[in-house]
């Protein structure tokens, strides 16, 4: 049968089948076997890159326990803050007597919301600087940002030394 044609019908002959065989062979095989590599490629990609943001949430884990050292404590309602700064002040030092009180200033910003506290205390020069570095210390639930000592003379008579602290908390709008 094959021997009427020459050797080089055969030769186009043969090229041709090999070439609808390669065709059929890539899109039957080779095709998707390229497909699932660049895929593979692609989800290793993303492995790592999920694997470096789980490597790097002990350290964003140790960055908000400094930011809450820093700026107070977060999810507590500013009505616990401002009893959290009274009841520190009447139970840490029982000598120092509170002399004002200011409401709570809430300022919004775009995109936090700072809460303010005064606390306005009366006693002598040590008691008041240990309240003050007791606070600066040991209170966590808010910042002192400003600290102020002061002479009110009291139905002049005698001198009164005031300590004036002011506490902020910041909260995330977002």
């Amino acid at each position: 049968m094959f021997e009427n044609y020459s050797y080089k019908t055969k030769c186009t002959a043969l090229i041709v089948v090999f070439l609808m065989l390669s065709v059929t062979a890539y899109k039957r095989s080779f095709h998707t076997l390229f497909q699932v590599i660049s895929e593979y490629k692609v989800l290793s990609a993303k492995a790592d890159d999920i694997n470096k943001k789980a490597n790097n949430t002990d350290g964003l884990i140790r960055d908000i326990a400094y930011l809450d050292k820093i700026i107070g404590k977060e999810g507590i309602t500013k009505e616990m803050v401002q009893q959290g700064i009274v009841s520190f002040a009447s139970e840490k030092h029982p000598q120092v007597s509170i002399n004002d009180l200011q409401p709570i200033h809430v300022f919004p910003d775009d995109n936090y919301t700072i809460i303010t506290n005064q606390l306005d205390v009366t006693g002598n020069s040590n008691q008041l600087l240990q309240l003050g570095y007791d606070f600066e210390k040991e209170f966590n639930f808010s910042r002192m940002v400003s600290m102020n000592f002061y002479i009110a003379k009291k139905n002049n008579k005698s001198d009164v030394l005031h300590l004036k602290m002011i506490f902020q908390n910041y909260e995330n709008n977002k």
